[in-house]
């Protein structure tokens, strides 16, 4: 069947590998610098790498056939999601402790809700569990770049051409499919945000790999970034406001009456964050509606 695609570019498959290879070395970077359960940035940066790896996978990973990169997505998504069981605690007590750090009458109690904050939530799993996790992480890895470097030789700058264009038509498909889901979804309400945030992250993961060779897609990663950033500031407040009222319903009468009185500025806080998201949303989506994933 006759069609105007431009063709995909060339060496996708390398490029794929180069890609996969990179993460997985910034996963072991990572992972050397840790002397102990990550916590702090140390864990946000880890968080980041094994979305990265997952969003990698999930793009390209119908080469060499349809799901090849699902093991290694869903060893990367387990081991982000049991590390990060204490993430919702660990945001609220920094906002707590960062956002009255210098109001001397609400600093007390903002200190005390914080510190109940760091007692509470899921210990996390066992070091036997997170290794047996890591372990697996690896093993995939070392599958997923088995099977790609058997598709193409850099030595020679041999490749197979089926799985070329296969990979070419998924990864364009998959871009469009994303695309489409933030574009029906428009400007999000506050149900709303943290599920079109979602989707702009992966969106945005996949265009900074399929990008160099989609030049017009590409300009939309400051865009995606920008909307990422607001709808996850407006989310962390949302989850602040819903811990404090939790904390302040299991305080004394003096505590209670001293928490409640957070919520005022937490809350004009979250509304304007919610007011930014959702002007950078739009910026997006006038910014989405005109762009075509082609290979150029």
């Amino acid at each position: 069947m006759p069609t105007t695609e431009v063709a995909p570019p060339p060496r996708l498959v390398s490029r794929t590998a180069a890609a996969l290879s990179e993460r997985r070395a910034r996963l072991d970077t990572l992972l050397a610098r840790l002397s102990g359960p990550p916590s702090g940035e140390a864990l946000h940066d880890l968080r980041v790498a094994l979305r990265r790896t997952a969003a990698l996978a999930r793009l390209t990973g119908d080469a060499p056939r349809k799901g090849s990169g699902r093991t290694l997505r869903v060893a990367a998504r387990d081991l982000r999601r049991a590390l990060s069981t204490r993430r919702t605690e660990d945001v609220a007590r920094t906002l707590l402790l960062n956002r009255f750090r210098r109001d001397p009458v609400r600093r007390p109690i903002a200190q005390r809700l914080a510190a109940r904050l760091a007692k509470e939530g899921d210990p996390g799993p066992s070091p036997a569990r997170t290794r047996a996790l890591l372990a697996r992480l690896r093993r995939a890895f070392t599958r997923r770049e088995g099977a790609l470097a058997r598709l193409h030789d850099p030595l020679t700058g041999t490749t197979d051409p089926g799985a070329e264009m296969m990979l070419a038509r998924s990864v364009r498909r998959r871009l469009r499919r994303a695309a489409k889901r933030l574009r029906a979804a428009g400007v999000p309400g506050p149900a709303g945000l943290h599920p079109a945030r979602i989707v702009a992250r992966d969106l945005r993961y996949c265009l900074e790999f399929a990008g160099v060779s989609m030049s017009p897609a590409a300009a939309l990663v400051p865009l995606l970034v920008g909307f990422q950033e607001a709808a996850g500031t407006a989310h962390d407040l949302a989850d602040l406001i819903v811990q404090v009222r939790r904390l302040a319903g299991r305080a004394g009468a003096v505590d209670r009456r001293a928490a409640l009185r957070l919520l005022p500025r937490i809350l004009a806080a979250e509304e304007r964050a919610h007011a930014r998201a959702q002007a950078s949303s739009r910026r997006l989506l006038a910014r989405l509606k005109d762009i075509e994933f082609k290979w150029t």
